[in-house]
């Protein structure tokens, strides 16, 4: 058994002992060639990638997604939990794009997933990043990809070579081999196994290249047979791996008792082989993925083992589930039994996977991501009405607080998530973000916006601000009804107006002529207020609610009922932020003619 020196970061290197005539080194020039005298030792990564200059604790996290459809919402949910925790911790949050299913790659995948990410401020320090646009581009406009860091390349397929100098390795240490089984030969071992209700797999006498002599494998490769590279599993497939999970505690499972392929036969590797060489190379400290890999945990930790590396710290996070409504016969009474059955989101069943979903219903990026720490830590919820002028960022994620099981989608909670967000941004922000939204999915409104900034900019400022905030738009299509009576082209489409039913015609036309006489832009809103109240009180109406609750019967209705019919005239509708404020938005004139056209 061979040694070499350790770090923090390597394990001692063990090799297996040679069997009788077997010439490792000859095996690595027949499958390598040329390749095989200019690969590069372990040894020399390590220096190539040393270990970060970063504090003590410091967290070094990546999302590492494959380019192969839409942006899930798990997606985003783990890409938060890692950036917050690196972030907290002075470390690295890197994004590295794995791209070694070539089959399975979708064509504009990677401006999904980098351009997603930007969306919800979840870009990463290093790897695969987006340049700045170039200036007078446009407002569609987007930078080059470049890849951003000492640690890359961050493509996979751009790191083969390191894959294979590392399958070099393992080969010469006895722990990797040449498989030339056939489609039709892996086959026919799947097909005897399923007779004989064995583990399916290749693995015990089943792996029929595992100790090929080296005449064979000459035989082989002479005749064009293609090969792929399988990691050797343990000789005693009997025992148990145990560690320690960040967010499930300690694990115990069997371990890895398959042949598991390292390189396919195109030279490209396995997810499983290359998240080891590369997590250990890109000086990873924590995989916080989602609890699906689980399962691969035992062959994980064999990879980090026979390869001389220290395994990193791995966290689970379980998934964002949907509870579905399950139908059930009971087979002995025959009689309905309904129940609640937990399941993933789905890709294919739940619009609420795909993170566009949460755009085009006009939640801002914001509200998803406060919506998501309420899943990923039940404290947020309390830090957040503690501290409600506080970043997000601010709060104090912490891994072993996720809850294991999983949280529920819920999309009420959702929403009023997004109703307190929106509430304390300030009339720029609501203007920015809710114009973006408009200019994709209300292009009317959008121009109106557009037309005059600042104006709509200060129609979105009334009751913005303080303990009392304007609560009424909970996502961006709520922005249409706040918006649409301060530009004359949408008030103009109203036909019928709702004004209250306990002030007759005469009376309606007498308040909205007094209005219009005593109306004067100079008021204050006091002073305002005060002339409604007393057009009320001339006409029979309670100057205050409370005096009318005394004793209704001695009045037509209240001040309440009085503003309601100017309400009404000027908004077209009952519900609108403070009339005084509305009023001074729209400005004298505009107010005159709405007055005017109901007398």
């Amino acid at each position: 058994m061979d040694k070499q020196a350790t770090n923090e970061t390597t394990l001692p290197v063990t090799v297996r002992e040679p069997g009788p005539g077997e010439d490792r080194d000859e095996l690595v020039r027949l499958l390598f060639g040329d390749a095989a005298a200019s690969a590069k030792r372990p040894e020399e990564y390590e220096a190539r990638y040393p270990r970060r200059p970063l504090p003590k604790g410091a967290m070094v996290t990546r999302y590492a997604p494959s380019p192969t459809g839409f942006m899930h919402i798990g997606g985003i949910f783990v890409s938060l939990i890692n950036k917050r925790l690196s972030v907290q911790s002075e470390g690295v949050f890197f994004l590295r794009l794995e791209d070694t299913d070539v089959k399975r790659a979708i064509p504009g995948a990677l401006d999904t997933i980098v351009d997603s990410l930007a969306r919800f401020d979840l870009s990463p320090q290093e790897g695969v990043l987006r340049a700045p646009a170039k200036e007078g581009g446009g407002p569609e406009a987007r930078g080059e990809f470049i890849q951003q860091g000492s640690y890359g390349p961050y493509v996979q397929t751009e790191r083969v070579e390191i894959y294979r100098d590392y399958a070099i390795d393992l080969i010469r240490r006895g722990f990797a081999y040449p498989c030339f089984c056939t489609v039709e030969e892996l086959d026919a071992i799947r097909q005897e196994q399923m007779a004989l209700t064995v583990k399916p797999g290749y693995h015990g006498r089943w792996a029929k290249w595992r100790d090929a002599p080296l005449a064979r494998v000459k035989e082989a490769l002479a005749s064009g047979t293609p090969f792929v590279l399988r990691l050797r599993a343990p000789d005693d497939v009997s025992g148990r791996v145990e560690w320690k999970d960040g967010v499930k505690g300690v694990i115990s499972m069997p371990v890895n008792d398959l042949d598991t392929i390292l390189l396919k036969s195109d030279g490209i590797p396995t997810y499983h082989f290359a998240h080891a060489v590369d997590d250990h190379l890109m000086r990873t400290t924590h995989v916080i993925r989602g609890d699906e890999w689980i399962s691969s945990m035992p062959l994980h930790l064999q990879l980090f083992r026979v390869l001389g590396f220290k395994p990193v710290e791995y966290a689970h996070v379980p998934p964002i589930q949907k509870l579905d409504r399950v139908e059930e016969t009971d087979p002995e009474t025959g009689e309905q039994k309904v129940s609640d059955a937990r399941r993933k989101l789905s890709k294919r069943k739940d619009p609420e996977a795909n993170i566009e979903y949460y755009r085009e219903i006009g939640v801002p990026e914001t509200a998803t991501i406060e919506y998501l720490l309420n899943i990923a830590n039940s404290a947020f919820e309390d830090w957040r009405k503690a501290n409600p002028d506080k970043p997000y960022s601010a709060f104090p994620l912490k891994l072993n607080k996720l809850a294991p099981g999983g949280a529920l989608s819920d999309l009420v909670k959702l929403k009023s998530v997004s109703q307190a967000v929106v509430s304390r941004m300030s009339a720029e922000e609501v203007y920015t973000q809710g114009l973006d939204w408009a200019r994709t999915y209300d292009k009317e409104l959008a121009a109106l916006m557009e037309r005059d900034p600042e104006y709509t900019r200060r129609a979105l400022g009334i009751e913005r601000g303080g303990k009392k905030s304007n609560k009424r738009i909970v996502t961006w299509p709520d922005l249409r009804p706040q918006l649409s009576f301060f530009y004359d082209e949408l008030y103009g489409t109203l036909e019928s107006f709702d004004f209250p039913e306990n002030v007759p015609e005469a009376d309606r036309s007498a308040v909205l002529k007094q209005m219009l006489d005593a109306f004067d832009p100079a008021d204050s809103k006091e002073a305002w207020f005060e002339k409604v109240r007393q057009i009320g009180v001339t006409l029979g109406y309670a100057g205050e609610v409370k005096q009318y609750k005394a004793s209704p019967e001695s009045w037509k209705g209240h001040v309440g009922d009085v503003s309601m019919v100017i309400r009404v005239a000027i908004c077209g509708t009952r519900n609108s932020p403070d009339l005084a404020e509305v009023m001074a938005v729209l400005g004298e004139q505009r107010v005159r003619t709405r007055i005017a056209r109901f007398l």
